[in-house]
């Protein structure tokens, strides 16, 4: 008759057989098998096809190694030593091989110095300098200024009247102011 228990007891059967279940699952099983005959006939035949694999695994012969090692001395004692080169980076990665956090802040390193020597030259943070001059101009109603940079051929020019005229109203006034 099958229960719950036997649910249990079937999956570690195959374990009981080998005797690798611990102290505490071993009582579980011994106690349940002598009342259920399910159980007990699996278990019977577990233990059956256990012997066989033994009785067929003892008689595996050692393999014959005669003809396999004296090509390989011939090899070693005809074959001229050469030395083994180290690649380039393992000089550099020897001193924090082994720790990890050394390691990570060394790849890190890396990165970063790779990332900046690629980051472009003219991006904003890195913006040449601008020159500013004031230029006075023959008309004293008028004023210049010159915006240069180091670049080749950037130059602002900007001219400022002192008197301005606005439409207003459909008159033409004229005004002091830059």
């Amino acid at each position: 008759m099958w229960s719950v228990r036997c649910a249990v007891v079937r999956r570690r059967l195959e374990r009981h057989a080998d005797g690798a279940l611990a102290p505490r699952a071993t009582r579980l099983v011994t106690s349940h098998l002598p009342g259920c005959p399910t159980c007990r006939t699996a278990f019977e035949k577990l233990t059956r096809l256990r012997a066989l694999v033994r009785e067929a695994s003892s008689a595996v012969a050692e393999p014959d190694w005669s003809g396999f090692w004296p090509p390989v001395r011939t090899r070693i004692v005809t074959e001229e030593p050469r030395p083994v080169r180290e690649s380039w980076w393992v000089p550099f990665w020897k001193p924090v091989w082994g720790h990890p956090r050394l390691a990570f802040g060394a790849v890190l390193l890396a990165i970063l110095v790779v990332t900046f020597s690629f980051w472009p030259a003219d991006d904003a943070a890195f913006a040449s300098q601008v020159n500013v001059q004031d230029v006075s101009a023959d008309d004293p109603s008028r004023s210049v200024m010159v915006y240069s940079s180091r670049d080749p051929g950037v130059t602002v020019i900007w001219v400022f009247n002192s008197t301005e005229t606005h439409e207003g109203d459909g008159d033409d006034q004229e005004s002091d102011g830059p």
